[in-house]
């Protein structure tokens, strides 16, 4: 009998032990054995209508991972990196964050190249207590409100989530006041929009400025994401004969429309804008049908001569990769070393103190001077204007884009009563 309950205390000593190594697993704490690295969650579209971008972003990562490891890591920990492919489908992006978090340990979740994506992730990183990194997402919604098909207005702002990444609001107030002075007084538009937030987002925030301004909306029509062919979309946008055609897709979607619209003649008839450009969707158009194109970034590679910041990465990722970086490596650039700076100026890496470190904080990085707001957790950052170069002033594969104007990010971002976001309080805080 002796000898029965001692087994029996050993067994129940021993279940107690993996239980409390299980809950210290769940919880995010450095288990034994891993003391000296810490686990980030790569979550990026690698497959779907994104996948171009979700491709650069690995490499920005990557190498950043590599050069910041090779200076010793962060807190005298290597980073080591889990990465997941979303499909360019919010889904998939929202179970490939929790498994990361709950399986992997990872104490950071970053990624997404689809708004869509950014909102599901942003939820799950708010639940579970983990800092959400945006890459590249362009809605509103992202750090601010997102409109259901009831109508209901949710709020997907959260304060695990930090987007450095431009938005819908900031590319309408940046690019609706050029248009509306370089086409012509009341301009007529015509939407052609990708169906889902981001996509709804940027075009009610073109509407509202270009309306504003005196300028009548014509006709719109709504795509899914992932759509093969536009040419029904576009006959309809020319039969109406807008003064300009707004072309609200993004990645392979609107490289394959906008090649239809060059093959049918459209940008002789009127002006081709499509409002957020990124490089490797410039590529994938070609410059015929880029030329005279025109859209917004926030980020160019092309600027090096002006921001150091940029020079080194662009030199960096060209000389391993053989090919210029787009936004959406640059957007996956700032991420990881935000972070990494907010982790060393917190001197830990627990979620609250990070993201204290990380508002208001004030950074430059790859342009000019930039700043966390620290109530929306959106970036004060500047946006460049930009036309499609024709086939004499392009000086090269990846030389496609000319910046004709730009905009201080003070100047464009969404104030208060725009954005009335109220931030979840942090443990602890009332």
């Amino acid at each position: 009998m002796i000898r029965k309950g001692i087994l029996l205390i050993n067994t129940l000593m021993l279940l107690f032990s993996f239980h409390f190594f299980v809950n210290e697993s769940a919880s995010g704490q450095v288990l034994k054995g891993q003391e000296d690295k810490v686990v980030i969650g790569l979550n990026v579209p690698l497959t779907g209508s994104y996948s171009d971008q979700g491709k650069d972003e690995e490499m920005a990562y990557k190498l950043a991972i590599e050069q910041i490891n090779a200076k010793g890591g962060v807190l005298g920990k290597k980073i080591e990196y889990v990465i997941k492919d979303t499909k360019t489908d919010a889904p998939t992006a929202k179970q490939n964050a929790i498994d990361m978090i709950r399986q992997n340990n990872a104490v950071l979740i970053t990624g997404g190249s689809s708004s869509a994506e950014a909102v599901a992730q942003g939820d799950v990183c708010q639940e579970l207590g983990v800092i959400f990194m945006a890459a590249l997402t362009h809605s509103n919604a992202t750090t601010g409100h997102d409109k259901l098909k009831s109508g209901q207005e949710v709020q997907k702002g959260h304060r695990h989530t930090f987007r450095w990444y431009f938005n819908a609001a900031m590319t309408a107030k940046t690019l609706a006041p050029y248009l509306v002075g370089k086409i012509k007084k009341n301009a007529t538009f015509y939407y052609i929009t990708s169906d889902y937030t981001w996509g709804h987002s940027l075009e009610e925030s073109m509407k509202w400025r270009t309306e504003l301004a005196g300028c009548d909306t014509i006709g719109a029509i709504r795509v899914p994401l992932g759509s093969k062919d536009y040419r029904k979309e576009l006959m309809a946008a020319q039969k109406m004969g807008p003064d300009v055609l707004v072309m609200i897709l993004f990645g392979n979607d609107m490289v394959t429309a906008l090649k239809q619209a060059n093959q049918m003649g459209l940008k002789k008839k009127m002006q081709i804008v499509v409002p957020l450009m990124e490089l490797n969707m410039a590529h994938g158009a070609g410059i015929e049908a880029m030329e005279g194109v025109l859209s917004t970034v926030n980020w160019y590679w092309d600027m090096g001569n002006r921001f150091p910041g940029t020079k080194l990465f662009v030199d960096a990722f060209k000389a391993r990769y053989n090919k210029m970086p787009g936004g959406a490596a640059a957007s996956a650039w700032v991420a990881i070393h935000e972070w990494v700076a907010a982790v060393e100026k917190a001197g830990d890496f627990e979620s609250a103190k990070v993201i204290k470190a990380l508002e208001g904080r004030k950074f430059t990085l790859l342009k000019d001077p930039e700043e966390w707001r620290s109530w929306d957790h959106q970036a004060i950052s500047s946006v460049f204007i930009v036309q499609g170069k024709s086939k004499g002033e392009s000086k090269g594969e990846w030389d496609l884009l000319k910046i004709v104007g730009e905009k201080k990010g003070i100047d464009v971002m969404m104030a208060r009563e725009e954005n009335p976001v109220i931030l979840e309080p942090l443990p602890g805080e009332k």
